[in-house]
């Protein structure tokens, strides 16, 4: 199943379901028609798209999704706005006071358009997140480099969308930046979902190098495969398509840049059930115990359980989209990914450690992103 359905999307679709029910019988219970149409409106939506979702993934598809991603997409847009009526509309009930259950409709009504503006526009919205770092150790080469980090492009999750993907490389070629870093996922399973992308991705431009690792959905671990060789194939084939735009896979490989400045990228390591085929202290041996260190880990999981025990100095991950859905704004920042992972978007730090995580190039599964935008990261290493 897919990274959502492994986060605490399990949860929350249980909140959901109890909601919809509480949320349902206020509607019908009320004498109006509209409210009984509504009601009815709303529920049939809910259960239908309920229904073709778990039908659709239960085959697990290896590259058309726009099926199940439309199901989700209506679930979530006819499930998800009864949370914003839950508390008022509990108050309310217990109070017998009709005022709340009006202002719960209300919330529920402005929830349902920021969903469907998340998948309007949202998903589309690719935000420059700019960072600068100082560090003690950067060798003098290297001040002042600039970086751009793309995680989670999920290409097949973009339906042939290329004029717009194509507006988010416009993007990334005008920041000028030394080197490009991707942190995996480039496809949602299936090699195949490249074909046709391969022109879009080798336009982008950077001076210098190229330099990408693979997620956990590159292995094609989330679907059905004839035979192993085919599965083996595939991923050696999306290998192959990472070269071909020209960017260069580290598979537990290290890259020196330039004296005392190394690269070093993973396979990916998440806590179970994700795969863990990244091999960190093996990596680490490659390169001089003293040399500044950037490391490319797909799962932020990685830094707490293995990466903060060695001296690698930055390291930068994707995986957990923002969820796709939160609040970044006003110096709030929420997401129900948090529950499960602690470091779930932007910048982190422990001790003289850095870990970035990245909100994603794109989307899977919930065809959308609320008010957590897709991302082009650009990063400035300074010396201090």
């Amino acid at each position: 199943m897919f990274l959502l359905l492994r986060m605490p999307f399990l949860p929350l679709f249980s909140l959901i379901i109890g909601t919809q029910i509480f949320f349902s019988y206020q509607l019908f219970t009320q004498d109006s028609t509209l409210f009984l149409s509504i009601g009815a409106a709303q529920l049939s939506l809910f259960l239908g798209s309920l229904y073709l979702m778990i039908r659709y993934f239960r085959t697990r598809p290896k590259d058309d999704y726009k099926a199940g991603f439309t199901a989700f997409g209506v679930m979530i847009a006819s499930g998800v706005p009864a949370l914003g009526f839950l508390i008022p509309g509990i108050i309310g009930v217990l109070t017998d006071n009709f005022l709340l259950l009006e202002i719960g409709w209300a919330l529920s009504f402005l929830l349902f358009l920021a969903i469907l503006f998340g998948i309007g526009f949202g998903r589309w919205n690719w935000k420059v997140h700019r960072i600068e770092l100082q560090f003690e150790n950067l060798p003098l080469e290297m001040d002042g480099s600039t970086w751009i980090q793309l995680s989670d492009i999920h290409v097949g999750s973009f339906f042939r969308n290329y004029d717009k993907v194509g507006k988010a490389i416009e993007k990334i070629n005008g920041l000028n930046a030394d080197y490009l870093l991707f942190t995996g996922d480039l496809v949602n399973n299936s090699s195949s979902e490249m074909d046709g992308w391969e022109a879009l991705f080798s336009g982008i431009k950077v001076k210098k190098q190229k330099f990408s690792i693979l997620g956990n959905h590159d292995y094609g671990d989330y679907v059905k495969w004839e035979n192993d060789s085919e599965k083996s194939e595939n991923l050696h084939n999306l290998i192959r398509k990472h070269q071909a735009i020209g960017w260069q896979p580290l598979l537990n490989q290290t890259v020196k840049i330039s004296d005392g400045f190394w690269l070093l990228g993973v396979e990916n390591w998440g806590k179970p059930p994700f795969r863990q085929s990244g091999k960190l202290q093996e990596t680490l041996r490659q390169v001089p115990h003293d040399a500044f260190k950037l490391l490319l880990s797909h799962d932020p999981s990685h830094f707490d359980e293995q990466v903060i025990k060695t001296n690698i100095d930055l390291t930068l991950s994707g995986h957990t989209h923002g969820m796709q859905f939160g609040i970044e704004r006003f110096g709030i920042k929420l997401s129900p990914v948090a529950f499960k992972y602690p470091k779930w978007a932007g910048l982190y730090q422990v001790g003289k450690q850095y870990l970035y995580v990245n909100r994603g190039f794109g989307y899977l599964g919930f065809p959308g992103r609320v008010g957590i935008y897709p991302e082009i990261t650009h990063i400035t290493l300074k010396r201090k």
